[in-house]
């Protein structure tokens, strides 16, 4: 009866069904191609069934998997999670990645980040949960992740597996894996995986929890546009930006970029001016002397402190310095407001919310110390009343 209901769920066509026992595939054999933690890209169509519920919840999906950047012990491969909830007047999105000790979550207008550079705790494994990084949105649709929940179920005694080679679905070799779940005597969960007879990648899945039961929940999984390759880009933050650029513009909470910042190059940009023009310059690009970048908004208190005793500071340092007054908004009166006139040395930028993103500030004002190299010596965030003496001292450190 479950191989017929695969039928149902996963070919759209008519199709003919031969299982057979024969030899070939092996589960173990199996989970080592899924864990080869090779770049993996494909499209994914997810649906939930539940008797009390009228529709579907549908979701259509995309992943990509490459082989792990950091410390395979966090987790043995990197990913990038988007998905979209179909059905809905209002497109509800959003996207899961990790990399590297970096794991990312955008929903509901949050962006969540964690970084073991901050706080290793959350990507620990606590009572078999995996860590942060194992338990995203939509995780467990990755073939390395497939890999490992059936190697997971080879060491419960409370699972059952079985597997049909030669199996023919549409005149297309498939291998199919059964598992059953029992619990003191009753079946808890059901599953069936799908897989190219090739690769072993996953094609289909259904997954039935509490089956007959008023709880009964049925998902389906399948996989299309599925690719292979022994070479992939890599997935970073910078990955995500291009990727979500208003994303990390508009919900981005922590600082953990811009104070990472020093000792790497300023982001190039191109920007709009006070007067209408424009000012640009590529992350290549070397400064005529120590240079401070003013990350701002009009709309936040203490803008004009901030102008002044930066002004001060640099009116006391022993060499000229320039300072770029970059500010979000692009009111020209209300920017000019806090910057009535220009000095020499000075440029005023408006409509810098790209900067912003691309230097990782969540929070304004921050003031950047640039080299004439072009890179980051240091960053300050918000504003005190020290920012003059802090300015001075900072500046003090860079050689004109």
């Amino acid at each position: 009866m479950f191989n017929l209901r695969i039928s149902l769920f996963c070919i759209l066509s008519a199709c003919f069904i031969n299982c057979s026992a024969s030899s070939g595939a092996t589960i173990p054999a199996i989970i080592d191609s899924l864990t080869m933690h090779q770049c993996v890209n494909a499209d994914i169509n997810f649906s939930v069934t539940m008797p009390q519920l009228n529709d579907d919840v549908v979701y259509n999906i995309s992943i990509s998997q490459t082989p792990a950047s950091g410390n395979p012990a966090l987790l043995p491969y990197d990913y990038l999670i988007y998905w979209e909830l179909t059905g809905r007047e209002n497109p509800v999105k959003g996207f899961s990645a990790y990399f590297n000790g970096h794991h990312y979550r955008f929903a509901n207008e949050r962006l969540q980040e964690y970084h073991t550079q901050w706080d290793s705790i959350p990507f620990m494994s606590i009572n078999g949960s995996g860590g942060v990084q194992r338990q995203a949105q939509f995780a467990n649709l990755l073939p390395a992740a497939i890999g490992n929940e059936l190697r997971r179920m080879m060491s419960d005694n409370r699972y059952t597996l079985t597997i049909h080679t030669d199996t023919v679905i549409s005149g297309i070799p498939r291998t199919v894996v059964n598992s059953v779940m029992n619990i003191h005597g009753s079946v808890a969960m059901e599953g069936e995986y799908i897989l190219s007879s090739e690769t072993f990648m996953p094609v289909c899945m259904i997954l039935e929890n509490n089956p007959g039961a008023l709880s009964e929940q049925t998902v389906t999984v399948k996989y299309s546009q599925v690719s292979t390759s022994a070479q992939c880009d890599p997935i970073t933050e910078q990955t995500l930006m291009d990727k979500y650029p208003e994303v990390f513009e508009k919900f981005r909470e922590s600082n953990f970029r811009i104070e990472n910042l020093p000792g790497t190059r300023l982001p190039g940009f191109a920007l709009p001016t006070s007067t209408g023009e424009r000012y640009s310059r590529h992350s290549s690009d070397k400064f005529r002397t120590p240079t401070i970048i003013a990350l701002m908004d009009a709309t936040t208190g203490f803008s004009s402190e901030l102008v002044k005793d930066v002004r001060s500071a640099i009116s006391s340092l022993p060499y000229s310095a320039d300072v770029i007054w970059a500010f979000v908004n692009n009111d020209i009166d209300s920017i000019e407001a806090i910057v009535p006139s220009i000095l020499p040395g000075e440029h005023l930028l408006t409509s810098a919310r790209s900067l912003v993103r691309d230097c990782g500030a969540a929070s304004l004002p921050v003031l950047i110390f640039v080299n004439t190299d072009g890179s980051v010596a240091d960053v300050l965030l918000g504003y005190n009343n020290d920012v003059s003496e802090i300015v001075i001292q900072k500046m003090a450190l860079i050689q004109p």
